[in-house]
């Protein structure tokens, strides 16, 4: 493997921990807080998030780019850059103080603090977008084994103070200033870790901030597109709605921690070489691998979509408790969206520089996205909002991979192994489904209940998966030789 695969690798496997440890957390979050104050502590997040990334510009991938090329000045792309980070995060600071005050008009929301927690949040617009800018910095430098440690210890004591200022002090103003300053303390110490290095000494380039608007406007259109997947849904229901019901629709569309990192880890494996055959133009190459990838990414998360749709209410009860049950039937409809998640859709058309398809696909979703989200939200209520995102999602992943086959001009079955993917299906459906029967007839707790049947039913259904070669387990050794004392076993075991 690649050094850059490890180092991707890395960070991936540090995101996926801070991913568990605010996983870990959320439970007892939403146990102290009651709903409506919950509700709103969630409403401030997304206020929080969309100015961040309407300020952005999508600096953090031009700065990816600058860094990465060779003609350009390294200290100078980076001086250049962080000013321009700094100035977008304190016009998005001041934009959301100056939005504090009609937001609790425009939301609805009574609660007296509201626009208060807004104005005490909005500093954290000031650090987030600078830190993943610092974040890539680090990575140029091969900084990569501090910036994971760094990420853990920031995000764990993060959490901590957290915990003692809901359970000690019942200060939720404590809780946003300490998740707001989290990303300026991690900024200020990897600058100074440049710092050291020298590589803040280069001179602030005029001419760079107009490369920066023309290479990063058509990345901005396509990200703010790109993520109204997650803000949409929120605004109608924060409009139409009140606190309380985004609070039981938020804690229902939650995602499990091990998805993200999974897939994002099994492209990456396989991005170096899919790179240099779309520049050979071996277009039959890249399907072939790109079904390894489905199929390999399939076997963990259809079992997986398939046993929490089937447990939801289960997980529901044991994660968020008896408050939050109404939370189950969003979770469900979510659940249906990890059977596409078995790849990424754009990486391809973006290695093809065809990103003008992204653009457009994503100009789609939205539209459709927010049509049907009115749309339903009136017959369906949150519920009504939740179809509407993923039906929205299902029909952009399909045009994106339409238009990805007809690049290629290959088939839909050269770049899928349906017959595969529908096996995994059909057998994880009825191993689970049955699973779920017999469970009901035995009446145990819903603790006992849960883990009995994840661990009868998960495990046996990807070593059944794998020993039957429905991936090339060989193609991830390197992967299993990275975890410690018990890596090779597992292999060995599986490849047997």
């Amino acid at each position: 493997m690649s050094k850059k695969a490890v180092n991707v690798i890395l960070l991936t496997i540090s995101q996926g921990v801070n991913v568990v440890l605010l996983f870990l957390f959320t439970p007892y979050l939403v146990r102290a807080l009651e709903k409506s104050l919950y509700g709103s502590y969630l409403q401030v997040v997304l206020i929080a998030d969309v100015i961040s990334i309407i300020t952005s510009i999508a600096v953090v991938q031009i700065a990816m780019m600058l860094f990465s090329n060779l003609q350009k000045n390294i200290e100078n792309s980076l001086k250049t850059v962080i000013v321009f980070t700094l100035t977008g995060g304190l016009i998005g600071a001041l934009l959301c103080v100056a939005f504090s005050y009609i937001a609790p008009h425009i939301f609805d929301n009574d609660y007296s603090l509201f626009g208060h927690f807004i104005r005490i949040f909005a500093i954290s617009i000031i650090g987030n977008k600078l830190n993943q800018v610092l974040n890539q910095a680090m990575i140029k430098v091969g900084k990569t084994k501090f910036l994971m440690v760094l990420s853990i210890v920031t995000n764990f004591s993060k959490l901590l103070l957290a915990l003692i200022a809901i359970k000690y002090y019942q200060s939720v103003t404590l809780l946003l200033l300490i998740y707001a300053l989290e990303p300026i303390v991690s900024s200020l110490c990897q600058l100074f870790v440049l710092h050291k290095m020298n590589m803040l000494s280069g001179k602030y380039d005029a001419t760079l901030v107009k490369e920066i608007f023309s290479v990063g406007l058509p990345l901005y259109i396509v990200e703010l597109l790109g993520n109204s997947y997650n803000y949409i849904a929120g605004f109608v229901i924060s409009i139409y709605f009140n606190a309380e019901q985004y609070a039981i629709y938020r804690n229902g569309s939650i995602e499990l921690p091990i998805i993200g990192v999974m897939y994002v880890t099994i492209s990456t494996i396989f991005m170096a070489d899919m790179s240099i055959n779309i520049q050979l133009k071996n277009f039959e190459v890249i399907a072939a691998m790109k079904k390894k990838i489905i199929t390999t990414t399939a076997i963990v998360l259809f079992p997986v979509a398939i046993f929490f749709i089937f447990y939801s209410k289960e997980f529901i009860l044991l994660y968020m408790s008896e408050k939050y049950v109404d939370s189950y039937k969003v979770f469900i409809i979510f659940s249906l969206a990890l059977l596409i998640r078995f790849q990424n859709y754009t990486d391809v058309l973006i290695l093809l520089k065809k990103s003008k398809y992204v653009l457009i696909s994503f100009l789609v979703f939205i539209l459709l996205n927010i049509s049907l989200n009115i749309l339903l939200s009136k017959y369906f209520g949150i519920l009504g909002c939740a179809i509407a995102t993923i039906f929205s999602v299902y029909v952009l992943a399909y045009m994106q991979l339409h238009i990805v086959i007809k690049q290629l001009k290959v088939s839909y079955l050269d770049y899928i192994d349906v017959p595969a993917l529908i096996k995994i299906l059909l057998i994880s459906f009825g191993v689970i489904g049955v699973s779920k029967i017999l469970f009901y007839y035995v009446h145990l707790p819903i603790l006992y209940t849960f883990i009995l049947a994840g661990i009868t039913t998960l495990p046996l259904l990807m070593i059944y998966f794998v020993k039957n070669k429905y991936i090339e387990i060989h193609l991830y050794k390197s992967i299993f030789d990275k975890i410690p004392i018990f890596g090779t076993k597992i292999y060995k075991l599986l490849s047997r």
